[in-house]
This record gives structure tokens, C-alpha cells and sequence, in this order.
């Protein structure tokens, strides 16, 4: 009989997954190192399975446990999900607008735009929602939604849709990949290479869009696995399985023994949008959309995107300037 899996049990799990390192994990989740390593030993003998595999050195995720995080980021998501709906029930009458967005995105910009929308000048109250692009675009339809941060492209003559950045995606790889310590790789060279490649029922439009840029250049990506998150792809890409592709900012400070450069052939890039429903005519709403167009500038700045420092190996945490 396995113990109730608490939703801090859950993220306790996914911290070290991460991390990669218990101590880590632990100040990430505030908790003392030696009670997060017992309660996910205690979780790990409560299920029957071994969750990670230890030593003096490293850290390192079972096939298990990769299993258990992909459907504990799920679960967590959910759960936000449940808390957020129950406060868009409330916000709805108290002049609230709720804002969408779907986890993939550079998370800085929710952070900038809450930032902006409590300065004086806009005085905005915004409830933010987790949520998948496919899933904001129904909320935006049936009016649950205000507005959405989301991933292009997306097309529904329904909303109004509005480019907010563009991040450059990087091949990732393992740093003792044959390829790894080129700045440029060409799509010849990724012709038989096992690529870790998303879902495409996650992300629709995204994954066709990819595979567009792709067949520019007559190149077919080997998928080896399908994962529904990066951190999966950038473990799997860590452990030698394959190559990803992954925009800059998703990369966390502490990875080591990756590599990143360029697709030399293709422009390949991550697109984030600003949508509304074209009947969403409300005056909060309005000046929502004004504050967007008036610092377009400055929530890219403050997204951390740049530009010219996309060969930096990511072997050596100390050269990851994006955070």
C-alpha cells in the first residue's frame, strides 16, 4: 500500500528531477535536505520502486522515475488549474481580468506583465491561469478566458492575435556527444540522429510548424521518443538518447553536460502570442492591450531574450548569462 501522494510529495520529486541534486532541490522547495531525502525514500519504499539512483558523486532519474515525473507535472498543472478556476469564479466579480498561459512559455513574461500591470499608471488586477495553448483557445472562445499568453501559431479568425517575442530554439545535446563543441550543425548531419521531439497532440500547431522549418531543408528528425515537457527532453538529451530542441530560456542555470548550437540550415524559433476574442470589448481588457503595445520593448528585455550568444556551450553553468 503506497502512501497518499501529496501534492508536496509531488514536487518535492519533480525539484530533484530538476535538480539533479538533493541539496538543491531541497532550498528550491524550502525544506531541509535531510527530510526531503527521507520522504522521498519513504515514497520510493511506499511504492515498491526506486524513484533515483544515488551515489557520492551524482544524482540520476530511473526510467521509473521519469515515468512519475512526466505524470507528476501533469498532476501539479491540474492542480493549479482546480485553485485557479475556483479564483476565476471570484474574480469575475471584483473587475479582475483572467490572463492565460500555457506553461511552455518563457515564464518571464508573465513576470513582467504582472510587474507592469500593477504600476500606477495601469492599475490592472490580473488573476493568471495555467493552461495549454489548445485549452486557452477554447477558454477564450467561450469567454472563461480574457485574454491568453500563448504559442504560435495559432489561427481562429475568432481572436485577435498579437505577437509578443521570439526566442531562437537551440539542438541541445549531451556535452560528449559526437556532435557536441560545434557551434553550427547542419541538418545532413542530424539525418540518422535520435531526436527527442514533444507530442504533437500537446502542441499542434507548434509541432507542424517545426516540422515545416524542417522540410525546407529535406530534413525528416529520427524521433526516437516523444516526451510532453523539456525538462524530459533535456534529460534524455543529457543521457546521451538523442538530440532536442529547446529554446535558450528553458534551460535551467545548474544544467551541466549539455551542449547548445545552432541548426545551420533552418531559422528555427519559438513564437509567444498576446490573444483576446475579437467580441471581448470590455475597457479593462482595452487597456490591457494598450499596456501590451506600449512596452512591447520592455517585456522582451525583461524575458531575458538576447541576441548573439546562442553558441555558449552549456557544459559550464557559468557561462548561462541568461538568468
Amino acid at each position: 500500500m503506497y502512501p497518499a501522494l501529496e501534492l508536496r510529495l509531488l514536487r518535492y520529486v519533480v525539484a530533484v528531477a530538476e535538480e539533479l541534486h538533493f541539496s538543491r532541490a531541497a532550498l528550491r522547495v524550502r525544506v531541509a535536505q535531510p527530510s526531503l531525502s527521507k520522504q522521498i525514500r519513504d515514497l520510493e519504499e511506499g511504492l515498491g520502486v526506486s524513484l533515483f539512483n544515488r551515489s557520492n558523486r551524482n544524482v540520476q532519474i530511473t526510467q521509473a522515475g521519469r515515468d512519475f515525473v512526466k505524470e507528476a507535472i501533469k498532476a501539479l498543472l491540474y492542480a493549479d488549474r482546480a485553485v485557479e478556476a475556483a479564483k476565476q469564479a471570484e474574480n469575475s466579480e471584483n473587475g479582475q481580468l483572467s490572463v492565460g498561459y500555457t506553461p511552455r512559455i518563457n515564464l518571464r513574461v508573465v513576470s513582467a506583465v504582472r510587474a507592469l500591470s500593477a504600476n500606477k499608471r495601469w492599475g490592472l488586477k490580473l488573476a493568471f491561469i495555467s493552461s495549454e495553448t489548445h485549452h486557452q483557445v477554447q477558454s477564450l472562445l467561450q469567454g472563461s478566458l480574457d485574454a491568453g499568453l500563448l504559442t504560435l501559431p495559432v489561427r481562429n479568425e475568432s481572436l485577435v492575435i498579437k505577437p509578443v517575442l521570439r526566442e531562437d530554439l537551440m539542438v541541445v545535446m549531451s556535452a560528449f556527444h559526437s556532435l557536441a563543441g560545434k557551434e553550427e550543425v547542419s541538418a545532413q548531419e542530424l539525418a540518422h540522429v535520435p531526436v527527442v521531439l514533444y507530442q504533437r497532440d500537446l502542441h499542434p500547431s507548434f509541432h507542424d510548424h517545426l516540422l515545416k522549418q524542417f522540410r525546407k531543408v529535406s530534413y525528416k528528425p529520427h524521433v526516437a521518443q516523444e516526451v510532453s515537457s523539456e525538462t524530459e527532453a533535456l534529460y534524455m538529451a543529457k543521457e546521451g538518447l538523442g538530440v532536442t530542441f529547446v529554446k535558450r530560456s528553458a534551460i535551467p542555470v545548474f544544467t551541466q553536460g549539455l551542449w547548445c548550437c545552432r541548426l545551420a540550415d533552418a531559422s528555427l524559433f519559438e513564437e509567444t502570442g498576446y490573444a483576446y476574442s475579437r467580441d471581448h470589448r470590455s475597457p479593462k481588457l482595452q487597456d490591457l492591450t494598450a499596456m501590451f503595445r506600449a512596452n512591447a520593448r520592455e517585456l522582451v528585455s525583461r524575458s531575458g531574450a538576447r541576441h548573439g550568444d546562442l553558441t555558449t556551450p552549456c557544459a559550464d553553468p557559468r557561462q548561462m548569462k541568461l538568468f
